[in-house]
């Protein structure tokens, strides 16, 4: 007896259809699983025994071969074990080839017979969906997070003898339909509000919203920076749609979904700490994991401490920064992963953190504050675009009853200018503008006769590198369009006034 049945598989942060072959005939009893399965799947011959046997009925004392095909493509997961029962068990019920073709079965077995959830549905869904697939038989836990993708009947289940019972036709499974959109906006704890004076670095901030520009902060200890860089989200643009699904699909792959809600409804924000390893940041190991680089993804990469990182670890932030992804290359996989982030980072001006501050002394020498400033290195530095001093605010201005901007003022703002920036690239796949290509600048950031001259003397002035000059003009369109204006002089003007903590600590 022989029969297919199809299941999935993450191959990173996509699913991959698989086909389960499953050939039962006389001979000596054994099961067999081939189809290189990892350590995982070859285990699944207990689980999927105890789970038929325990589910009430009789496990075939014959020769069995289950084959995961294509052979070459190395599997890992318990995602097969259902598809592996209902193969087995292909005698009870009468086997509707083309039923079969377009259904998909996925689940982990427990030994009585229940379904467990897995992770990775929402990329399994999807894929499934690009090869035609109809309908999924899936763990009841993981309903929710399929259930925002249109066109693929999802089928619920709790244990086998449940998708037995439907395959013979002695029970139903209620079907899912997707009710209208399902996504909730949730709500900020947090506000813009609760920053109290340093004017200068929440326009950096509402600059580095609007633009998607990577931003560095420089000050001492308890100066406000930690807490300036956590609101940086509630001025953000809410997600698209698409752009939930998208980070979603990362978020289900590395099992960090909430099951109760069952998508990202919030723009990332990864909080890393400086004792993080190089494959925790960037992401790797034997499966070619997603690192908190990815996890970030359409959100907010915080470097807290940036110069407490090890020097080698950061400089392996240098490509993805730049090029808004990451390729993870193992011995048996090579993955492509997004990490379109904004960067902000934090970090002290010495060890002791107190390096042109004029309320404490720094107990630095000159020596020793240029070696802790020559931790990041050139190159790594002309990633960020914005570059301002955070300092501690005196007591007459933490009493000020000076009513503070909103996160929703400023918001309201940011999305205006986004706008504009989402109309302007609509034909080039681009959302901000600090995505415009190198090519692509002379055109979108204009300048007229004057903002050249302006340039000219910035740009000999301060011996700009081919990066910082582009960077400059984007920060400057930025400005521009929160003004909704072409570029002026004054726009670059502020664009320069943001690098001057640059030129004061690195010269």
């Amino acid at each position: 007896m022989f029969c297919k049945i199809k299941s999935s598989c993450l191959i990173g942060i996509d699913g991959f259809v698989v086909d389960v072959e499953v050939d039962i005939t006389k001979g000596l009893p054994i099961l067999n699983i081939i189809g290189l399965p990892d350590t995982s799947i070859k285990e699944a011959k207990e689980r999927v025994k105890s789970a038929i046997i325990n589910s009430g009925y009789d496990f075939l004392n014959s020769r069995i071969v289950i084959n995961l095909s294509p052979a070459d493509i190395r599997k890992e997961g318990p995602y097969f074990d259902l598809a592996m029962a209902v193969g087995m068990l292909n005698s009870l019920y009468e086997s509707n080839e083309e039923y079969m073709s377009e259904t998909l079965f996925l689940g982990e077995l427990a030994l009585d017979g229940k379904l467990k959830k897995v992770r990775g549905v929402l990329p399994i869904i999807i894929n499934a969906k690009s090869n035609n697939i109809k309908r999924v038989f899936l763990p009841y836990q993981n309903l929710k997070e399929a259930s925002y993708i249109d066109g693929v009947e999802l089928y619920p289940v709790e244990n086998l003898r449940q998708v037995i019972d439907f395959l013979v036709g002695n029970t139903e499974i209620e079907r899912y339909v997707k009710e209208g959109n399902l996504i909730k906006k949730e709500e900020y704890r947090l506000d813009f509000s609760d920053i109290k004076g340093n004017y200068f670095v929440k326009r950096a901030m509402e600059i580095a919203a609007a633009g998607n520009h990577n931003m560095l902060m420089i000050g001492p200890p308890g100066s406000g920076k930690t807490m300036i860089a956590k609101r940086i989200n509630t001025i953000l643009p809410d997600m698209t749609e698409e752009e939930m699904i998208e980070v979603s699909k990362i978020y289900s792959a590395a099992g960090l979904i909430d099951e109760d809600i069952g998508i990202i409804t919030r723009r990332p924000f990864r909080q890393i700490h400086h004792t993080a390893t190089k494959t925790a940041l960037i992401g790797g190991g034997r499966d070619a994991k997603p690192g908190e680089v990815v996890l970030s993804h359409r959100g907010v990469l915080f470097l807290d401490e940036m110069l407490e990182f090890d020097r080698r670890t950061l400089e392996t932030l240098r490509q993805p920064i730049e090029d808004k992804y990451i390729n993870i290359s193992r011995v048996k996989i090579n993955q492509t992963y997004p990490c379109n982030s904004l960067v902000i980072s934090a970090m002290n001006p010495c060890h002791c953190g107190y390096f042109s501050d004029d309320t404490r002394e720094c107990k630095c020498t000159s020596n020793e504050v240029n070696r802790y400033l020559n931790r990041a290195s050139g190159p790594l530095l002309d990633r960020f675009d914005l570059f301002v001093e955070v300092n501690p605010i005196n007591f007459e201005e933490f009493q000020s009853n000076h009513k503070e901007e909103t996160s929703s003022d400023v918001k309201k703002r940011v999305e205006k200018a986004r706008k504009i920036q989402s109309e302007r690239y609509e034909d080039e796949g681009i959302y901000t503008n600090n995505d415009i290509n190198t090519k692509k600048i002379e055109i979108y950031c204009y300048l007229d006769e004057e903002c050249k001259d302006f340039v000219k003397t910035v740009f000999t002035k301060y011996k700009f590198s081919s990066r910082s000059y582009h960077k400059l003009l984007k920060t400057s369109r930025t400005i521009a369009d929160l003004e909704g204006e072409d570029i002026k002089v004054s726009h670059i003007a502020e664009a320069l006034s943001f690098r001057k903590a640059y030129y004061n600590y690195w010269g």
